[in-house]
């Protein structure tokens, strides 16, 4: 009542509901001042119906029409998220991956989502990714962010290599999203040695011969698989088994004072080895200090990411120095 109050929206207090009159303009501002002051599970437990002549009470069949607040802020903030795709307004951010014994040797950059606002400032990856799953849209956005890093390591030359997130569930049909692929790499004029897709989430994806027939086509190509954030779900350790990627990348949570907590070193060690023992490139991300570098260069790691070695930039690094 507050919120409603200090948006100056005109209502009242009808026993338990809370009636307010709003012009079609108003809707989508007066919705996200809602849900802003609720936390999401009570937006998913506040009703709220629409009737087109606010003095007339709802009729039973008004009612089949009800959905919930949560439901309507995703389909009023999804508008944005529409505007971002049909404007092309997503960009990529370049991270880039070094040797650890070699700092100063760029192996290659993950290419990160960023969405773009009209007046220019930046958007963080994840509340896009929350957004689009919540609305039923990652396939799209997905898609969109694949092709603006293709596009978007293409302008920094041919010589580039990059590693492309990608989520599996997005992923509805593998031959056409392959066939899609391709064509954009080979018209980007990228080598297709030169391109990574790294699997994101994929201990959320249940269905691993779906995800085995993916990676096995991009690899068909030419291309080579990453499986990301090991060590943050068990599941991810039968992935490794049962799709063999060419690259796998240790948990940043996982590494964040690995050299102060024995436990921690001594997962993301064994991590490190099962790597080796199956011929894997090793990638400790999140490396943010001199002692988890120093960690990362002791127990093996091929390569290493995090803010110690470069933020992500528009711009990559050059291939000789970080």
């Amino acid at each position: 009542m507050r919120a409603l109050r200090s948006g100056g929206w005109r209502h009242e207090l009808v026993e338990s509901c809370a009636r307010i009159e709003l012009r079609a303009d108003q809707i989508q501002e007066c919705i996200a001042s809602l849900s802003s002051v609720l936390p999401e599970n009570e937006q998913a437990e506040t009703k709220a119906l629409f009737v087109d002549q606010p003095c007339v009470e709802p009729r039973l069949a008004d009612f089949s029409r009800m959905t919930t607040l949560h439901s309507l802020d995703v389909m009023a903030r999804s508008g944005w998220l529409l505007d971002q795709l049909a404007e092309g307004r997503f960009t990529s951010f370049f991270h880039p991956i070094v040797y650890a014994r070699d700092r100063r040797h760029v192996f290659a950059h993950e290419a990160l989502l960023r969405g773009v606002e009209r007046d220019g400032s930046l958007v963080a990856p994840q509340p896009i990714l929350d957004l689009a799953r919540q609305a039923g849209m990652l396939l799209e956005v997905d898609f969109a962010a694949c092709q603006s890093a293709i596009r978007e390591a293409a302008r920094h030359g041919p010589g580039m290599s990059v590693f492309i997130n990608f989520s599996p569930a997005a992923i509805k049909d593998p031959e056409t999203n392959l066939r899609a692929m391709i064509a954009a790499i080979d018209r980007a004029g990228i080598a297709h040695e030169r391109v990574v897709f790294e699997v994101v989430e994929a201990d959320r994806f249940g269905d691993l011969p779906l995800l085995d027939q993916v990676l096995r086509g991009y690899r068909s190509a030419g291309f080579r698989v990453a499986l990301d954030d090991l060590g943050a779900g068990w599941s991810t350790l039968n992935l490794v088994h049962r799709l063999r990627p060419d690259f796998i990348k240790l948990d940043r949570e996982l590494i964040r004072g690995v050299h102060l907590d024995p436990v921690k070193g001594l997962i993301a060690g064994k991590l490190l080895e099962i790597g080796r023992g199956l011929g894997i490139h090793t990638i400790v991300e999140g490396i943010e200090v001199e002692e988890e570098m120093r960690w990362a260069c002791d127990n093996g790691a091929d390569f290493v990411q995090g803010f110690l070695v470069g933020r992500p930039s528009p711009s990559p690094l050059p291939s000789g120095r970080s």
